[in-house]
């Protein structure tokens, strides 16, 4: 039987306090389902949490991020602790699966900045078991008794009516998937990617704005990374990892080469341009425009 939340978020503090990652040690995440079951569309907790050096910059992935074979309700951060040990990050994400295989692993990163890139670094694979509620209780034989008395005959059932209705269905919603199966699949993809281009949106907007009116460096760092995270799920490539080179090797823009260097030079100097704002915005608008090129792709292609 699954755990009350309440039970679970008692478990999951209870692992990572006994988690001992020191300052010098290499960063291990650690990545664990708060249950050992799962039932279908019912939601499941997983916790991550990392311990690392007070000075080392952690990220963890939001709900950008492809869960699969699961799907992403919500994330709940911790703030962070410090002892002897180190800085402790831990965060409960709340997930729900429409997956029917027995057992179903999830490893999640956590990413590590460095002056020039940011490094994703995996938990080991954890599972859950799915609960199947399809028992067949065994059935006792009955007994026969004779019996002398006669009976009224009960009316015979009509299985042609029977079987012709089946088929009428059958038929009906075999026709509509026919016609109308590619189009609802399409438009399933592209609710999917507006949803997460619209995440984007709001994560990039708060920190561009943060960093505009603040001048803080750091926001402007943050939205750099969360820039390159949205590339790489739009386009399947490690933009996460790439220089300022390779990126415009995989996206020749002049605008958005000159944003990405006047961005370096702030991050790396240390010194705001009055330039940052309108670099961000630039930024901001390739990614829409891959983004629209991504839904007009999706549009045009053919299903097989």
């Amino acid at each position: 039987m699954v755990r009350s939340v309440t039970a679970l978020f008692v478990l999951f503090l209870c692992t990572i306090l006994f988690q001992t990652q020191g300052f010098g040690q290499k960063i291990k995440p650690l990545g664990l389902f708060l249950t050992d079951s799962i039932e279908v569309g019912k939601p499941v907790y997983f916790s991550l949490s990392v311990r690392h050096n007070p000075k080392t910059e952690i990220f963890f992935p939001d709900t950008l991020y492809d869960f699969s074979p699961f799907e992403i309700i919500s994330k709940r951060a911790f703030a962070s602790s410090t002892d002897n040990r180190g800085s402790l990050d831990s965060a409960v994400y709340q997930l729900i699966s429409f997956d029917v295989s027995d057992a179903q692993a999830l490893k999640m990163p956590v990413y590590v900045f460095h002056k020039k890139d940011c490094t994703a670094v995996f938990t080991k694979p954890d599972s859950v078991f799915l609960i199947k509620s399809n028992v067949v209780e065994k059935v006792k034989t009955a007994s026969l008794k004779p019996e002398t008395s006669l009976l009224p005959l009960s009316s015979e059932f009509n299985f042609s009516i029977l079987l012709g209705s089946i088929a009428l269905i059958i038929g009906v919603v075999g026709s509509i998937y026919w016609v109308f199966g590619q189009d609802i699949y399409k438009q399933w993809q592209l609710i999917k990617l507006q949803r997460r281009h619209l995440e984007y949106i709001r994560s990039f907007n708060r920190l561009m704005r943060n960093a505009r009116d603040r001048n803080n460096i750091k926001d402007a760092e943050k939205a750099i990374i969360v820039w390159k995270n949205y590339l790489e799920r739009l386009e399947k490539k490690p933009f996460a990892t790439y220089t300022t080179r390779e990126i415009m090797d995989n996206m020749p823009d002049e605008a958005l080469a000159e944003a990405l260097k006047n961005m370096d030079s702030i991050i790396y100097g240390q010194v705001i341009s009055k330039n940052m704002a309108e670099s961000l915005e630039v930024l901001k608008s390739g990614a829409t425009r891959i983004y629209r090129n991504k839904r007009r792709f999706i549009l045009d292609t053919p299903m097989s």
